[in-house]
């Protein structure tokens, strides 16, 4: 789900906001390549590595000023002053000022006095890096402090907060923390920890959506993780379970009623909010054409099926052709056909196929409509966390 430092850059040119700084030979660079995710942040927290969705090209500007620094030259730019950072052959270069710089290895960016970077149109704390990735694109990453990452991700994932909601807002922080810790290191091949979309891991945009209450929804929660025999839980999350969460791979992960007390028959805490019903209706054609891409042949859909688990999400899918059966699996059934969960049934009606759903997301976890119903109605922060994490502890890392 989803949802600024003034200083002076000291120029050795009157009048100019680019310069050039000779090769530094055996001296070391202010900024090395990239922090192993193990090492700490400047606050005492992990630091965290961002791949940003950018094109080809990326326009850079602070208003303190920036430096850039590869391993064998540094370069200082005025405050306010842009310059574009692409990859041409291979190399990494800049451009916008007298002289254009090339690095073939890692250029990292700093604002100066601890400012923020724009990047198009966003800006972010910590470095920006810049290197050629493995599929050959330019890379940039965001490498920060965890704390600080949280500051970007809490507002975009649980929405806007208020007095009323602010405790969901701290049960999003613990659990964005958590699921951040267990993210490091799996993709050290690729020089980043998290992609920035809430498609492959969580939403972030920088400083973009940051609030005084988002900002207190973090700080106050510092370091706060949950742990389940000893390790940080993987804590997944979603928008709304449409009543019932549910089961996921983890013993933290149960399918449990969003109910008082997990009671059946309650009222659900995300009822009435929306995409906790849902109705959409897809052409036959385009049902056609996702099962012929899953049998690897081209067919015509004559019947189908689906098999659900106890929190009524479908399993499989099973799809009667005329070029006989394709099983699907619900998660996979669910992407193909853009729906919003994988609790739906479906009805297949002449030209046409209708669903009737529930909930928006996967639905393992915290519900974070639930969890703002709950503090709207008074809950406190660790009582959610143990409404959608059973078993789990809340621990202090760091």
């Amino acid at each position: 789900m989803r949802v600024p430092l003034a200083a002076a850059v000291v120029l050795c040119f009157a009048g100019c906001c680019f310069y050039y700084v000779p090769r530094v030979g055996q001296s070391p660079p202010p900024f090395p390549r990239p922090a192993k995710p193990e090492e700490p942040a400047p606050g005492g927290d992990p630091t965290v590595r961002v791949r940003l969705t950018a094109g080809g090209t990326a326009d850079l500007r602070s208003s303190s000023g920036l430096t850039l620094a590869s391993v064998s030259s540094q370069h200082l730019v005025g405050p306010n002053r842009s310059v574009q950072v692409a990859l041409d052959e291979g190399q990494i270069i800049v451009s916008g000022g007298p002289a254009a710089l090339r690095a073939t290895d890692t250029l990292a960016v700093a604002a100066a006095d601890s400012g923020l970077v724009r990047v198009g149109d966003r800006s972010y704390r910590g470095r920006i890096l810049f290197f050629r990735s493995k599929d050959g694109d330019l890379a940039v990453v965001n490498a920060l402090g965890l704390e600080e990452y949280l500051l970007g991700v809490v507002p975009c994932e649980i929405g806007p907060i208020n007095v009323r909601t602010l405790e969901a807002a701290k049960a999003q922080a613990v659990a964005a923390r958590s699921f951040t810790l267990t993210r490091l290191g799996r993709r050290k091949g690729l020089g980043h920890d998290l992609f920035d979309s809430y498609r492959r891991d969580q939403e972030y945009r920088g400083t973009e959506r940051e609030t005084e209450l988002s900002r207190q929804a973090v700080q106050t929660t510092r370091g706060e993780v949950l742990e389940y025999d000893g390790e940080v839980c993987e804590a997944l999350y979603h928008a709304n379970c449409g009543g019932v969460t549910a089961k996921g791979s983890k013993p933290y992960l149960k399918s449990v009623p969003d109910t008082p007390g997990h009671v059946r028959g309650r009222k659900a805490y995300c009822a009435g909010r929306p995409h906790f019903t849902w109705q959409t209706s897809i052409s036959r054609d385009s049902l056609d054409a996702v099962a012929s891409r899953f049998s690897a042949k081209k067919c015509r859909v004559r019947g189908c099926d689906v098999d659900t688990d106890r929190s009524g999400r479908a399993e499989y899918v099973e799809l009667a052709t005329d070029r006989g059966r394709v099983r699907v699996r619900g998660s996979e059934f669910r992407m193909a056909m853009g729906l919003k969960s994988t609790a739906f049934t479906m009805t297949m009606r002449n030209r046409y196929v209708s669903f009737a759903g529930r909930g928006w997301g996967h639905g393992a976890g915290m519900c974070q409509h639930g969890a703002m119903a709950q503090a709207e109605a008074g809950a406190d922060y660790r009582e959610i966390l143990r409404h959608y994490y059973s078993g789990a502890n809340l621990e202090k890392r760091y």
